[in-house]
């Protein structure tokens, strides 16, 4: 009898593991990216890391049409750019989507970067490819930035999809990106929190919202944002920029964010506010942000390098 005691409990305990695995852990993959994977091996001077880049490539026939190099959001993976990224290679620009240190084959040059580390790893893909639009979501902002300061002359432009970095992320929102990683939490709560984090009330959650959260990743992040002083990379060098903002964002609200972009470089910088949109916006509003980038690219991007 104790056997079969034994038995049940353990059946019970596989079953369990099994559900666990299976639910949407955060620390499981997304999704697949769309595009074509590879990897660029780094060679820093102090030669005892073996670092990474892993990116994915959409390819478009030869044009004048300046390449985009794509970031995403704190601790989350290139595929968040699957739609946009289909849709602006559709048109035919050339895509890149970068894959952040700590996801898939991704490893920093550094043990400690600073976002002028990160956005030199990632240089060497786009160096040769002439002129490059940055564009970055949520804390890919900053690397979309800290790249067009580094390579100015490069720079047709820079796109900002819910750009933070000019303020704190305000407390309850914080404590809610925060919980979006735990995977000690249940699912409903995580899903209170990734919704309260990302998503404006009603906007549906898809499942790869619920994975694809890496925790080392986002915490390298974090640590290169307060290693790197502000006032070095958020002027985002003197190309043309495109700022989308949800006005439901409440890790980077308008009035901290695109409001004060709007003051600081007003020659330089085009608003587009979206109602019914959070922080994460990618998934909220694919189709408004897609026609804002593509409009915007046809009419506003740099043609020649700054003298």
């Amino acid at each position: 009898m104790k056997w079969l005691i034994g038995l049940a409990v353990l059946v019970l305990a596989l079953i369990i593991g099994a559900i666990a695995m299976t639910s949407p852990q955060p620390f499981l993959k997304a999704r697949d990216a769309v595009g074509t994977h590879y990897v660029s091996e780094l060679y820093p001077e102090n030669g005892n890391r073996n670092a990474a880049v892993a990116y994915y490539e959409l390819t478009a026939p030869p044009s004048d049409l300046p390449v985009i190099v794509m970031f995403a959001s704190a601790g989350r993976e290139a595929s968040d750019f699957n739609e946009l990224a289909t849709t602006l290679n559709a048109a035919g620009y050339p895509i890149l989507m970068i894959e952040a240190p700590g996801i898939g084959q991704s490893v920093a040059s550094q043990e400690n970067p600073d976002l002028f580390d990160l956005a030199r790893d990632a240089h060497g893909i786009y160096a040769h490819r002439g002129s490059v639009v940055f564009l970055g979501h949520a804390f890919g902002n900053r690397l979309a930035r800290t790249s067009a300061t580094l390579f100015d002359a490069q720079t047709a432009g820079v796109i900002l999809i819910a750009s933070g970095g000019q303020k704190p992320i305000p407390d309850k929102a914080a404590q809610a990106l925060t919980d979006s990683f735990d995977p000690r939490l249940t699912i409903g709560k995580r899903k209170d929190a990734v919704r309260y984090a990302f998503f404006a009330d009603g906007n549906d959650i898809p499942d790869y919202w619920l994975r694809g959260w890496h925790a080392e990743t986002g915490r390298l992040q974090g640590g290169a944002t307060r290693t790197t002083p502000a006032e070095d990379w958020t002027h985002g060098g003197t190309g043309p920029m495109l700022v989308i903002a949800g006005l439901q964002d409440t890790i980077a609200p308008p009035e901290d964010t695109i409001d004060l972009l709007e003051r600081d470089y007003p020659d330089r910088v085009t608003g587009f506010r979206l109602d019914g949109a959070g922080h994460a916006l990618l998934p909220e509003k694919p189709n408004e942000i897609a026609d804002a980038i593509l409009d915007w690219l046809s009419t506003s991007i740099r043609k020649e390098a700054p003298e």
